[in-house]
């Protein structure tokens, strides 16, 4: 315990006299980690920096920044705080996940971090009338305990609004969640739901920069979306843009919503059939720092089209023999990008065995590929479970997952025997449209 207290008080020093030279910085110190980066979001900015052999960390942002709601992103775990600018601040992590604040915000970092908005939930698995009941009473019940604190007037006119539309998020929610509880791919709300949903919702400006609240606005477009298009990923992106050029008013919120709509959309689906709404991003879009975000993942999933070369690559199998994309051509390629740790991954193992199996005879290479950052657990996965086809690890360092776009695992993609993409987003085994697919090519 000693050891631990010597540790905070060097933090706080060093945090103070930092300070003094410069004016703008967070401290930290983590009990667990040393040696990795963390991140701290900030009004639409990142900040990274690596902790030291000790676990220190200083995260520096402009003095001309007003104070705000930051964001810390550590490897396994997310906290919100509330940043200023100009202030001396730091950030102490203990190994329990325990968190203590010094300096300038203190009492409202401990708020945010406190037990009553950690834990608080609804209960997604009632039937909808009886969750909108429930529902009805959490923004007064968000309020009051806000009421009964004692915190700068400033901050709590501003957190008003957070809380509010933290519920309308939680409310937007409840299809999702509602769609897991009965095991189904979606639930389709009734209209008193979509009622609600609509009612709690309108601009603010002044509420711009809050997270909640521009989320809350892009999930009630794509719940409308959903309502309207059935399961129709570009009909869907083609209704969010139409509403948001017809009812959106405040520019930065329809430049929020384009990009990220669009965005999302190349992320999920890859660049295809995109091009018709470029000029509307063009046209709505005017933030300099996303307007390059986007060209850059828009060339990436250009460059994943259909008969685009395929990005060649270089692993070892379960033997340690270095096997290349390139050496593989003659065949088809059906690629699972996988962990052992992704349970969906998991999931798609034995229908991919049974793919295998089903078009043993057939010009085709079943390859997995893990992106295990422990290459063990791969091995012991692909020994015990006798996994089949062509195993691969890929090493960390390699430039697969940007070639590939590789964000969300599994991951499927299809390449043909002259090494082109056939589909860099290809359906799972365990989707029907994959057996009609392959069928259709070698039957």
């Amino acid at each position: 315990m000693k050891k631990l207290l010597i540790l905070k008080i060097g933090l706080v020093l060093l945090c103070f006299q930092w300070g003094e030279q410069v004016s703008a910085q967070v401290a930290f110190f983590f009990e667990s980690l040393r040696q990795v980066k963390i991140h701290v979001t900030f009004r639409d900015s990142s900040y990274q920096t690596m902790l030291d052999k000790s676990g220190v960390g200083i995260i520096q942002v402009p003095t001309s920044l007003p104070p705000g709601y930051a964001v810390l992103y550590e490897p396994h775990s997310i906290n919100y705080f509330y940043l200023v600018p100009g202030k001396k601040q730091s950030i102490h992590k203990y190994s329990d996940g325990h968190l203590e604040f010094d300096g300038e915000g203190k009492t409202i970092n401990e708020y945010l971090n406190g037990k009553f908005l950690n834990t608080l939930n609804l209960s997604y698995e009632q039937p909808e009338e009886d969750f909108l009941k429930e529902w009805e009473l959490l923004p007064e019940r968000l309020q009051s305990h806000l009421d009964s604190l004692l915190l700068p007037e400033n901050f709590k006119r501003l957190e008003r609004k957070r809380l509010y539309y933290q519920a309308c998020n939680m409310l937007q929610a409840y299809p999702l969640y509602r769609a897991r509880k009965l095991r189904i791919n979606r639930y389709s709300p009734q209209e008193s739901y979509y009622r609600q949903v609509g009612k709690t919702m309108k601009e603010d400006e002044e509420a711009y920069e809050l997270w909640e609240y521009r989320q809350a606005f892009k999930n009630r477009i794509r719940i409308l979306a959903e309502k309207f298009t059935e399961n129709k990923p570009l009909e869907q992106l083609r209704y969010a843009l139409r509403y948001v050029q017809d009812s959106v008013r405040d520019s930065r919120l329809t430049d929020y919503l384009v990009h990220t709509f669009m965005y999302e959309h190349l992320r999920n689906f890859g660049a295809k059939d995109v091009e018709e709404f470029l000029p509307i991003y063009k046209k709505k879009v005017n933030n300099l720092a996303r307007k390059a975000e986007f060209d850059k993942i828009y060339q990436q999933y250009s460059n994943l089209a259909k008969g685009r070369k395929a990005p060649d690559f270089l692993f070892p199998d379960i033997n340690g023999k270095p096997v290349s994309l390139s050496g593989l051509s003659g065949k088809y390629v059906y690629i699972d990008v996988w962990a052992t740790w992704c349970f969906p991954c998991r999931r798609e193992l034995p229908l991919l065995q049974q793919l295998e199996e089903r078009y043993r005879e057939k010009p085709i290479h079943f390859v997995g590929i893990s992106i295990d950052d422990d290459e063990g657990a791969w091995k012991r996965k692909v020994k015990t479970d006798n996994l089949r086809g062509i195993q691969l690890h890929a090493d960390k360092n390699s430039t697969f997952r940007n070639d590939y776009q590789i964000s969300l695992i599994p991951r499927f993609i299809l390449i043909d025997p002259e090494g082109k993409i056939v589909d860099a987003k290809m359906s799972r085994p365990s989707e029907s449209e994959t057996v009609t697919f392959l069928d259709s090519l070698f039957y």
